[in-house]
């Protein structure tokens, strides 16, 4: 029998607005019903000019834009195709049916030859779009059918008549643009699929790197895993070559661990006799194609590298990395042209050549796209602002007038909260990675914890380090001063309120901190679940709560370092989520496998009936309103990732969701501090900022409905 979840039908409170926009205000595109603007465009996955030079369409984790290349105007917003939003994510009846939700972005561009339409492709959710770049309409998804079966690159052929996708099953297919339908389909290309290696055994492979010749006849694909390339036949899906890299390691004692070859770009040459792969070992390797290969290793990046690509007459590589710079090589020389391009403060993710090839375009977590003189490596512009990455935490200024948001790589940007306009930005990122990030309430001081294997000697010396040292950095935002750093490993970190003390916790200990003298106040041992670590002031900065293991959530007294009390749920689970209520009576705790505790901070008993959020989720975040009535949830679960949750704090009932709009996962959520505006930041880049009157209010009206 189906069962139903009649108490916890998840009713939609807002409606996205799947639109398309032409030259409409940025922050206004597309927006659900209760917001009030979107910050952000969405992190830049794949760009590609058009052959006039007149447009750069940019492929992000919320949609294409459109950008007119001679103003920098972007002139439309296609968004992300809403397949992946299927009803029954929100309202189940039927829950065995449910299908997993697939982050899903666009990461293929074409135009077609005479620029009239434009073919756009997403990671996981099996969908490719065309689109009338006349009146801005979309004329067409093509009909995949099974989730998942993306396609791994889209090109048209010269007369524009026909467009070729190679998916992860396995198949090439070449559609009819004209009539949508498919003209011929080959299943023979099969790299995912149980392939027979030469060892005798059966494989998984999976090519997230396909490259094109400009002939569309062959292509060639690359292993992320073993670093093994095939050279294919486009009509026909029958391999013709394979390539590997050699091991610079080959004769060593296998007691020496060889580095990953794993392939992580590619990019043919316009002649088609050469390819470029970009490997795990940071290196850029070239092959000859009619000799089957390696004709040069080409060595200049510190790290991964994330896009090669030939300049239209195929002399000159551009390879973009996560080391923040753009590096030319002369491909017939086969080396290192004296040109680099330097100005990202984060990784590079894409690079494109203008067809003239005197442009370069690229494209940066640090949300920028910007232009370079090929010739040169002169920066000509920044292009285009708020192309941010994944939102890991958000703060308000003390007026409430500017916006900050850290990026999971530790890049922060400042926005106006008005116009919706990005300010400029302090360089404040790690230049690794980040563990974890934090604002102080007033968005005055910003502190991250980090690993880097840039090491600087005191005489201002840098070196690589191939053991990565892990700090926590303290800055003064506005200005982007360090103020000090802490030798500590952290996982979670948190400012009091009245900016003074900062906690930094691992999974064994928490350490407060002055900020001012950076020494150490008091060292508070608990256990926490290795993954997830938790550390909460209460909003007048006299409690500390701290996560645990079993059910367990610790509370401490700042002033003395002592602990207060041990709360423990009669549940076996770890503390996810830990949220002081704004008059400090209540504090609510959230655990890994949807349970919700109420207690209460005078008696540390618990209180009302426990909360269950709804089944099969794991709970992220718990905050609550400005006035403690509602509390708010937001979910890692992929099948309601962008929701956000209410419930009524006095007697535990479940309000309607929010359904967002959001493409990929809410990650945190604040209030100003007036309490009039809600802001969720996702992984998609992007901050939506909501009236929460007028989401409470709705909200109330739909209960029960």
């Amino acid at each position: 029998m189906k069962t139903k979840y009649l108490s916890f039908t998840t009713i939609l409170l807002t409606a996205v607005l799947i639109s398309i926009s032409f030259g409409q205000d940025n922050t206004q595109v597309g927006l659900p019903e209760g917001a009030i603007a979107r910050l952000g465009k969405g992190r830049v996955v794949v760009m590609r000019f058009s052959s006039d030079g007149k447009r750069l369409a940019v492929g992000t984790t919320i949609g294409v834009w459109l950008y007119d290349v001679g103003t920098g105007n972007a002139k439309a917003l296609y968004p992300a195709h809403p397949r992946h939003v299927d009803n029954k994510m929100f309202k189940p009846s039927e829950p065995e049916e449910w299908q997993p939700y697939a982050i899903s972005y666009v990461n293929h561009l074409a135009f077609s030859p005479d620029n009239r339409i434009l073919a756009t492709g997403e990671s996981n959710n099996g969908v490719v779009q065309l689109w009338d770049l006349e009146s801005g309409t979309e004329l067409s998804t093509l009909p995949f059918t099974i989730a998942g079966d993306a396609a791994l690159a889209i090109t048209f052929s010269d007369d524009g008549k026909t467009l070729i996708t190679p998916n992860k099953f396995g198949e090439i297919i070449h559609w009819d643009v004209a009539t949508r339908s498919i003209k011929n389909y080959v299943d023979s290309y099969r790299p995912k699929l149980t392939m027979l290696e030469e060892d005798g055994k059966y494989g998984n492979h999976s090519y997230d790197e396909i490259a094109f010749a400009q002939d569309r006849k062959t292509f060639v694909s690359g292993d992320p895993r073993d670093g093994k390339m095939r050279l294919w036949d486009a009509a026909t899906g029958q391999q013709l070559a394979i390539f590997k890299a050699k091991s610079k390691f080959a004769g060593i004692s296998r007691q020496e661990p060889e580095p990953q070859k794993g392939v992580n770009a590619l990019a043919f040459s316009s002649d088609g006799k050469t390819v470029a792969s970009g490997h795990d070992d940071n290196t850029v390797r070239l092959w000859d194609i009619t000799t089957r290969t390696e004709i040069a290793t080409l060595k200049g990046h510190n790290q991964r590298i994330n896009k090669l690509v030939f300049s239209p007459d195929g002399t000159v590589l551009a390879s973009g990395s996560a080391d923040k710079t753009i590096l030319l090589w002369d491909v017939l020389q086969k080396k290192q042209k004296q040109v680099t391009f330097s100005g990202h403060r984060a990784g590079v993710s894409e690079v494109t050549f203008s067809h003239d090839g005197k442009t370069v375009a690229s494209g940066s977590t640090d949300g920028t796209i910007r232009f370079w003189n090929a010739n040169t490596g002169r920066e000509m512009s920044i292009f285009a602002t708020g192309h941010t990455g994944w939102i890991g935490d958000v703060a308000f200024s003390a007026d409430n007038t500017m916006l900050a948001t850290a990026a999971s790589n530790g890049t922060v940007q400042i926005w106006n909260v008005e116009t919706g306009q990005q300010l400029p930005s302090p360089s404040v990122a790690h230049h690794d990675t980040t563990e974890a990030l934090a604002f102080s309430r007033d968005a005055t001081l910003f502190a991250s914890n980090g690993s880097d294997t840039t090491v600087r000697s005191r005489s201002g010396n840098t070196r690589t380090s191939w053991m990565p040292h892990k700090e926590t950095r303290l800055w003064t935002l506005l200005a982007g001063e360090e103020l000090h750093s802490f030798p500590q490993s952290s996982k979670a970190l948190a400012f009091s309120p009245d900016n003074n003390i900062l906690a930094a916790s691992g999974t064994k200990e928490t350490r407060l901190w002055d900020v001012k003298t950076a020494t150490e106040l008091s060292r508070l041992n608990a256990r926490q679940f290795f993954t997830d670590v938790v550390v909460t002031f209460s909003r007048d900065g006299t409690i500390l709560a701290t996560g645990g293991i079993n059910g367990e959530t610790h509370l401490w007294d700042v002033n003395t370092g002592q602990k207060i009390v041990t709360l423990k749920a009669a549940i076996r689970e770890y503390t996810k989520t830990i949220a002081f209520s704004p008059d400090n009576i209540i504090l609510a705790v959230g655990y890994v496998n949807n349970h919700i505790r109420l207690w209460d901070l005078k008696t540390h008993k618990e209180i009302n009936t426990p909360l269950t959020a709804q089944k099969k989720i794991w709970i992220k975040k718990l905050t609550f309103s400005p006035d403690g009535k509602t509390l708010l949830l937001i979910t890692t679960d992929f099948k309601i990732p962008r929701e956000i949750q209410l419930w009524d704090v006095k007697t535990g009932q479940q309000f309607p969701s929010i359904r967002t709009g959001h493409t990929l996962g809410i990650q945190t959520l604040v209030f100003s501090n007036d309490g009039k505006i809600l802001a969720s930041g996702d992984a998609d880049g992007t901050v939506l900022l909501w009236d929460w009157d007028k989401i409470i209010s709705k909200a109330k009206e739909n209960k029960g409905n």
